[in-house]
């Protein structure tokens, strides 16, 4: 696989990372704010930590190897507002069509990142590496199957799911492509303060209430920004460092099986036989593309 050296860092970090952000989808349900506006909060009780976090690497030596340029923070700029589009379309997806379709159609990214890093990074992508892909994509579409077929499913959930794939696939090549030379750091606290401003002025659009009405309201915010954001986000985006894009695109659809786990033990909902297989067809598909190899080396 193509990994740096510091892989074995690399790997526990997004198997961390993965889990914790699981837990993501189930928060935003139960949320007492609306989903544009629980995003930003998200944002906002990110941010101390991050900023913290940027002034520990900068104290610590691991600064950036040049002075940012106008490209940087515009590119930096883009990831944030890849992110706000992510957040606003997977949070009304969520409460739209529940925590497992939204959270596996948000997981089509991963053919997108795939190519995206062929094309951005020159990843070449193996035989081993396309027949998990396949897999994998082939349970997701047996989660959508059910979607259609069974009662109750939402065509405009569905639809915003879709629409978050472009966004976060977009979202996390843009990480990898800033992890060459800047710390992650400074592009989680650049990227999620650009990305409040964009979600505070559609939550003000949407003419969400902005108040939690209880402190377990304000909780669920807090636990939204502060453990699913900066610390499931950021350890992806550490591990985005040292591992091939497309490898992580394959090895992040674990996190609709696993939300879709938490939501069928904790929020009640009930995944059906469809949805059953799709989500072991996702994990074969991930298993397979990490033993036959995800990328083989740069062209």
């Amino acid at each position: 696989m193509s990994f740096s050296p510091n892989a074995r860092f690399g790997l526990p970090a997004l198997a961390l990372g993965i889990l914790v952000i699981s837990f993501s989808p189930l928060l935003v349900q139960v949320s007492e704010v609306g989903p544009s506006t629980t995003a930003v909060y998200r944002a906002l009780f990110a941010m101390p930590a991050l900023t913290a976090w940027m002034l520990l690497e900068s104290r610590k030596g691991d600064a950036p190897r040049r002075k940012l340029t106008t490209r940087d923070w515009a590119l930096l700029a883009l990831t944030g507002l890849f992110f706000t589009g992510d957040l606003v379309a997977w949070h009304s997806a969520i409460r739209l069509s529940g925590v497992a379709n939204a959270t596996f159609l948000a997981h089509l990214s991963t053919p997108i990142i795939a190519i995206g890093a062929w094309l951005m990074f020159s990843e070449r992508l193996t035989w081993g590496f396309v027949a998990g892909l396949l897999l994998a994509m082939a349970g997701t579409a047996l989660i959508m199957g059910a979607s259609i077929i069974e009662p109750g499913g939402s065509l405009l959930g569905d639809g915003l799911g879709l629409l978050t794939a472009f966004f976060y696939g977009g979202y996390l090549l843009m990480i990898k492509h800033l992890r060459e030379h800047l710390p992650s750091g400074l592009i989680m606290a650049a990227s999620t303060a650009f990305s409040f401003v964009g979600l505070l002025i559609v939550a003000l659009i949407m003419d969400e209430s902005l108040i939690p009405v209880t402190l377990l309201g304000w909780g669920t915010l807090v636990a939204i920004g502060l453990i699913i954001h900066a610390g499931g986000q950021g350890l992806i985006t550490v591990a985005f460092r040292h591992l091939s894009a497309s490898f992580a695109s394959v090895a992040l659809l674990g996190t609709p099986v696993l939300a879709a786990f938490f939501g069928w033990l904790i929020l009640d909902e009930t995944l059906t036989l469809l949805q059953g297989l799709g989500c072991a067809a996702v994990l074969a598909g991930i298993a397979l593309s990490q033993r036959l190899g995800a990328a083989k080396g740069r062209a």
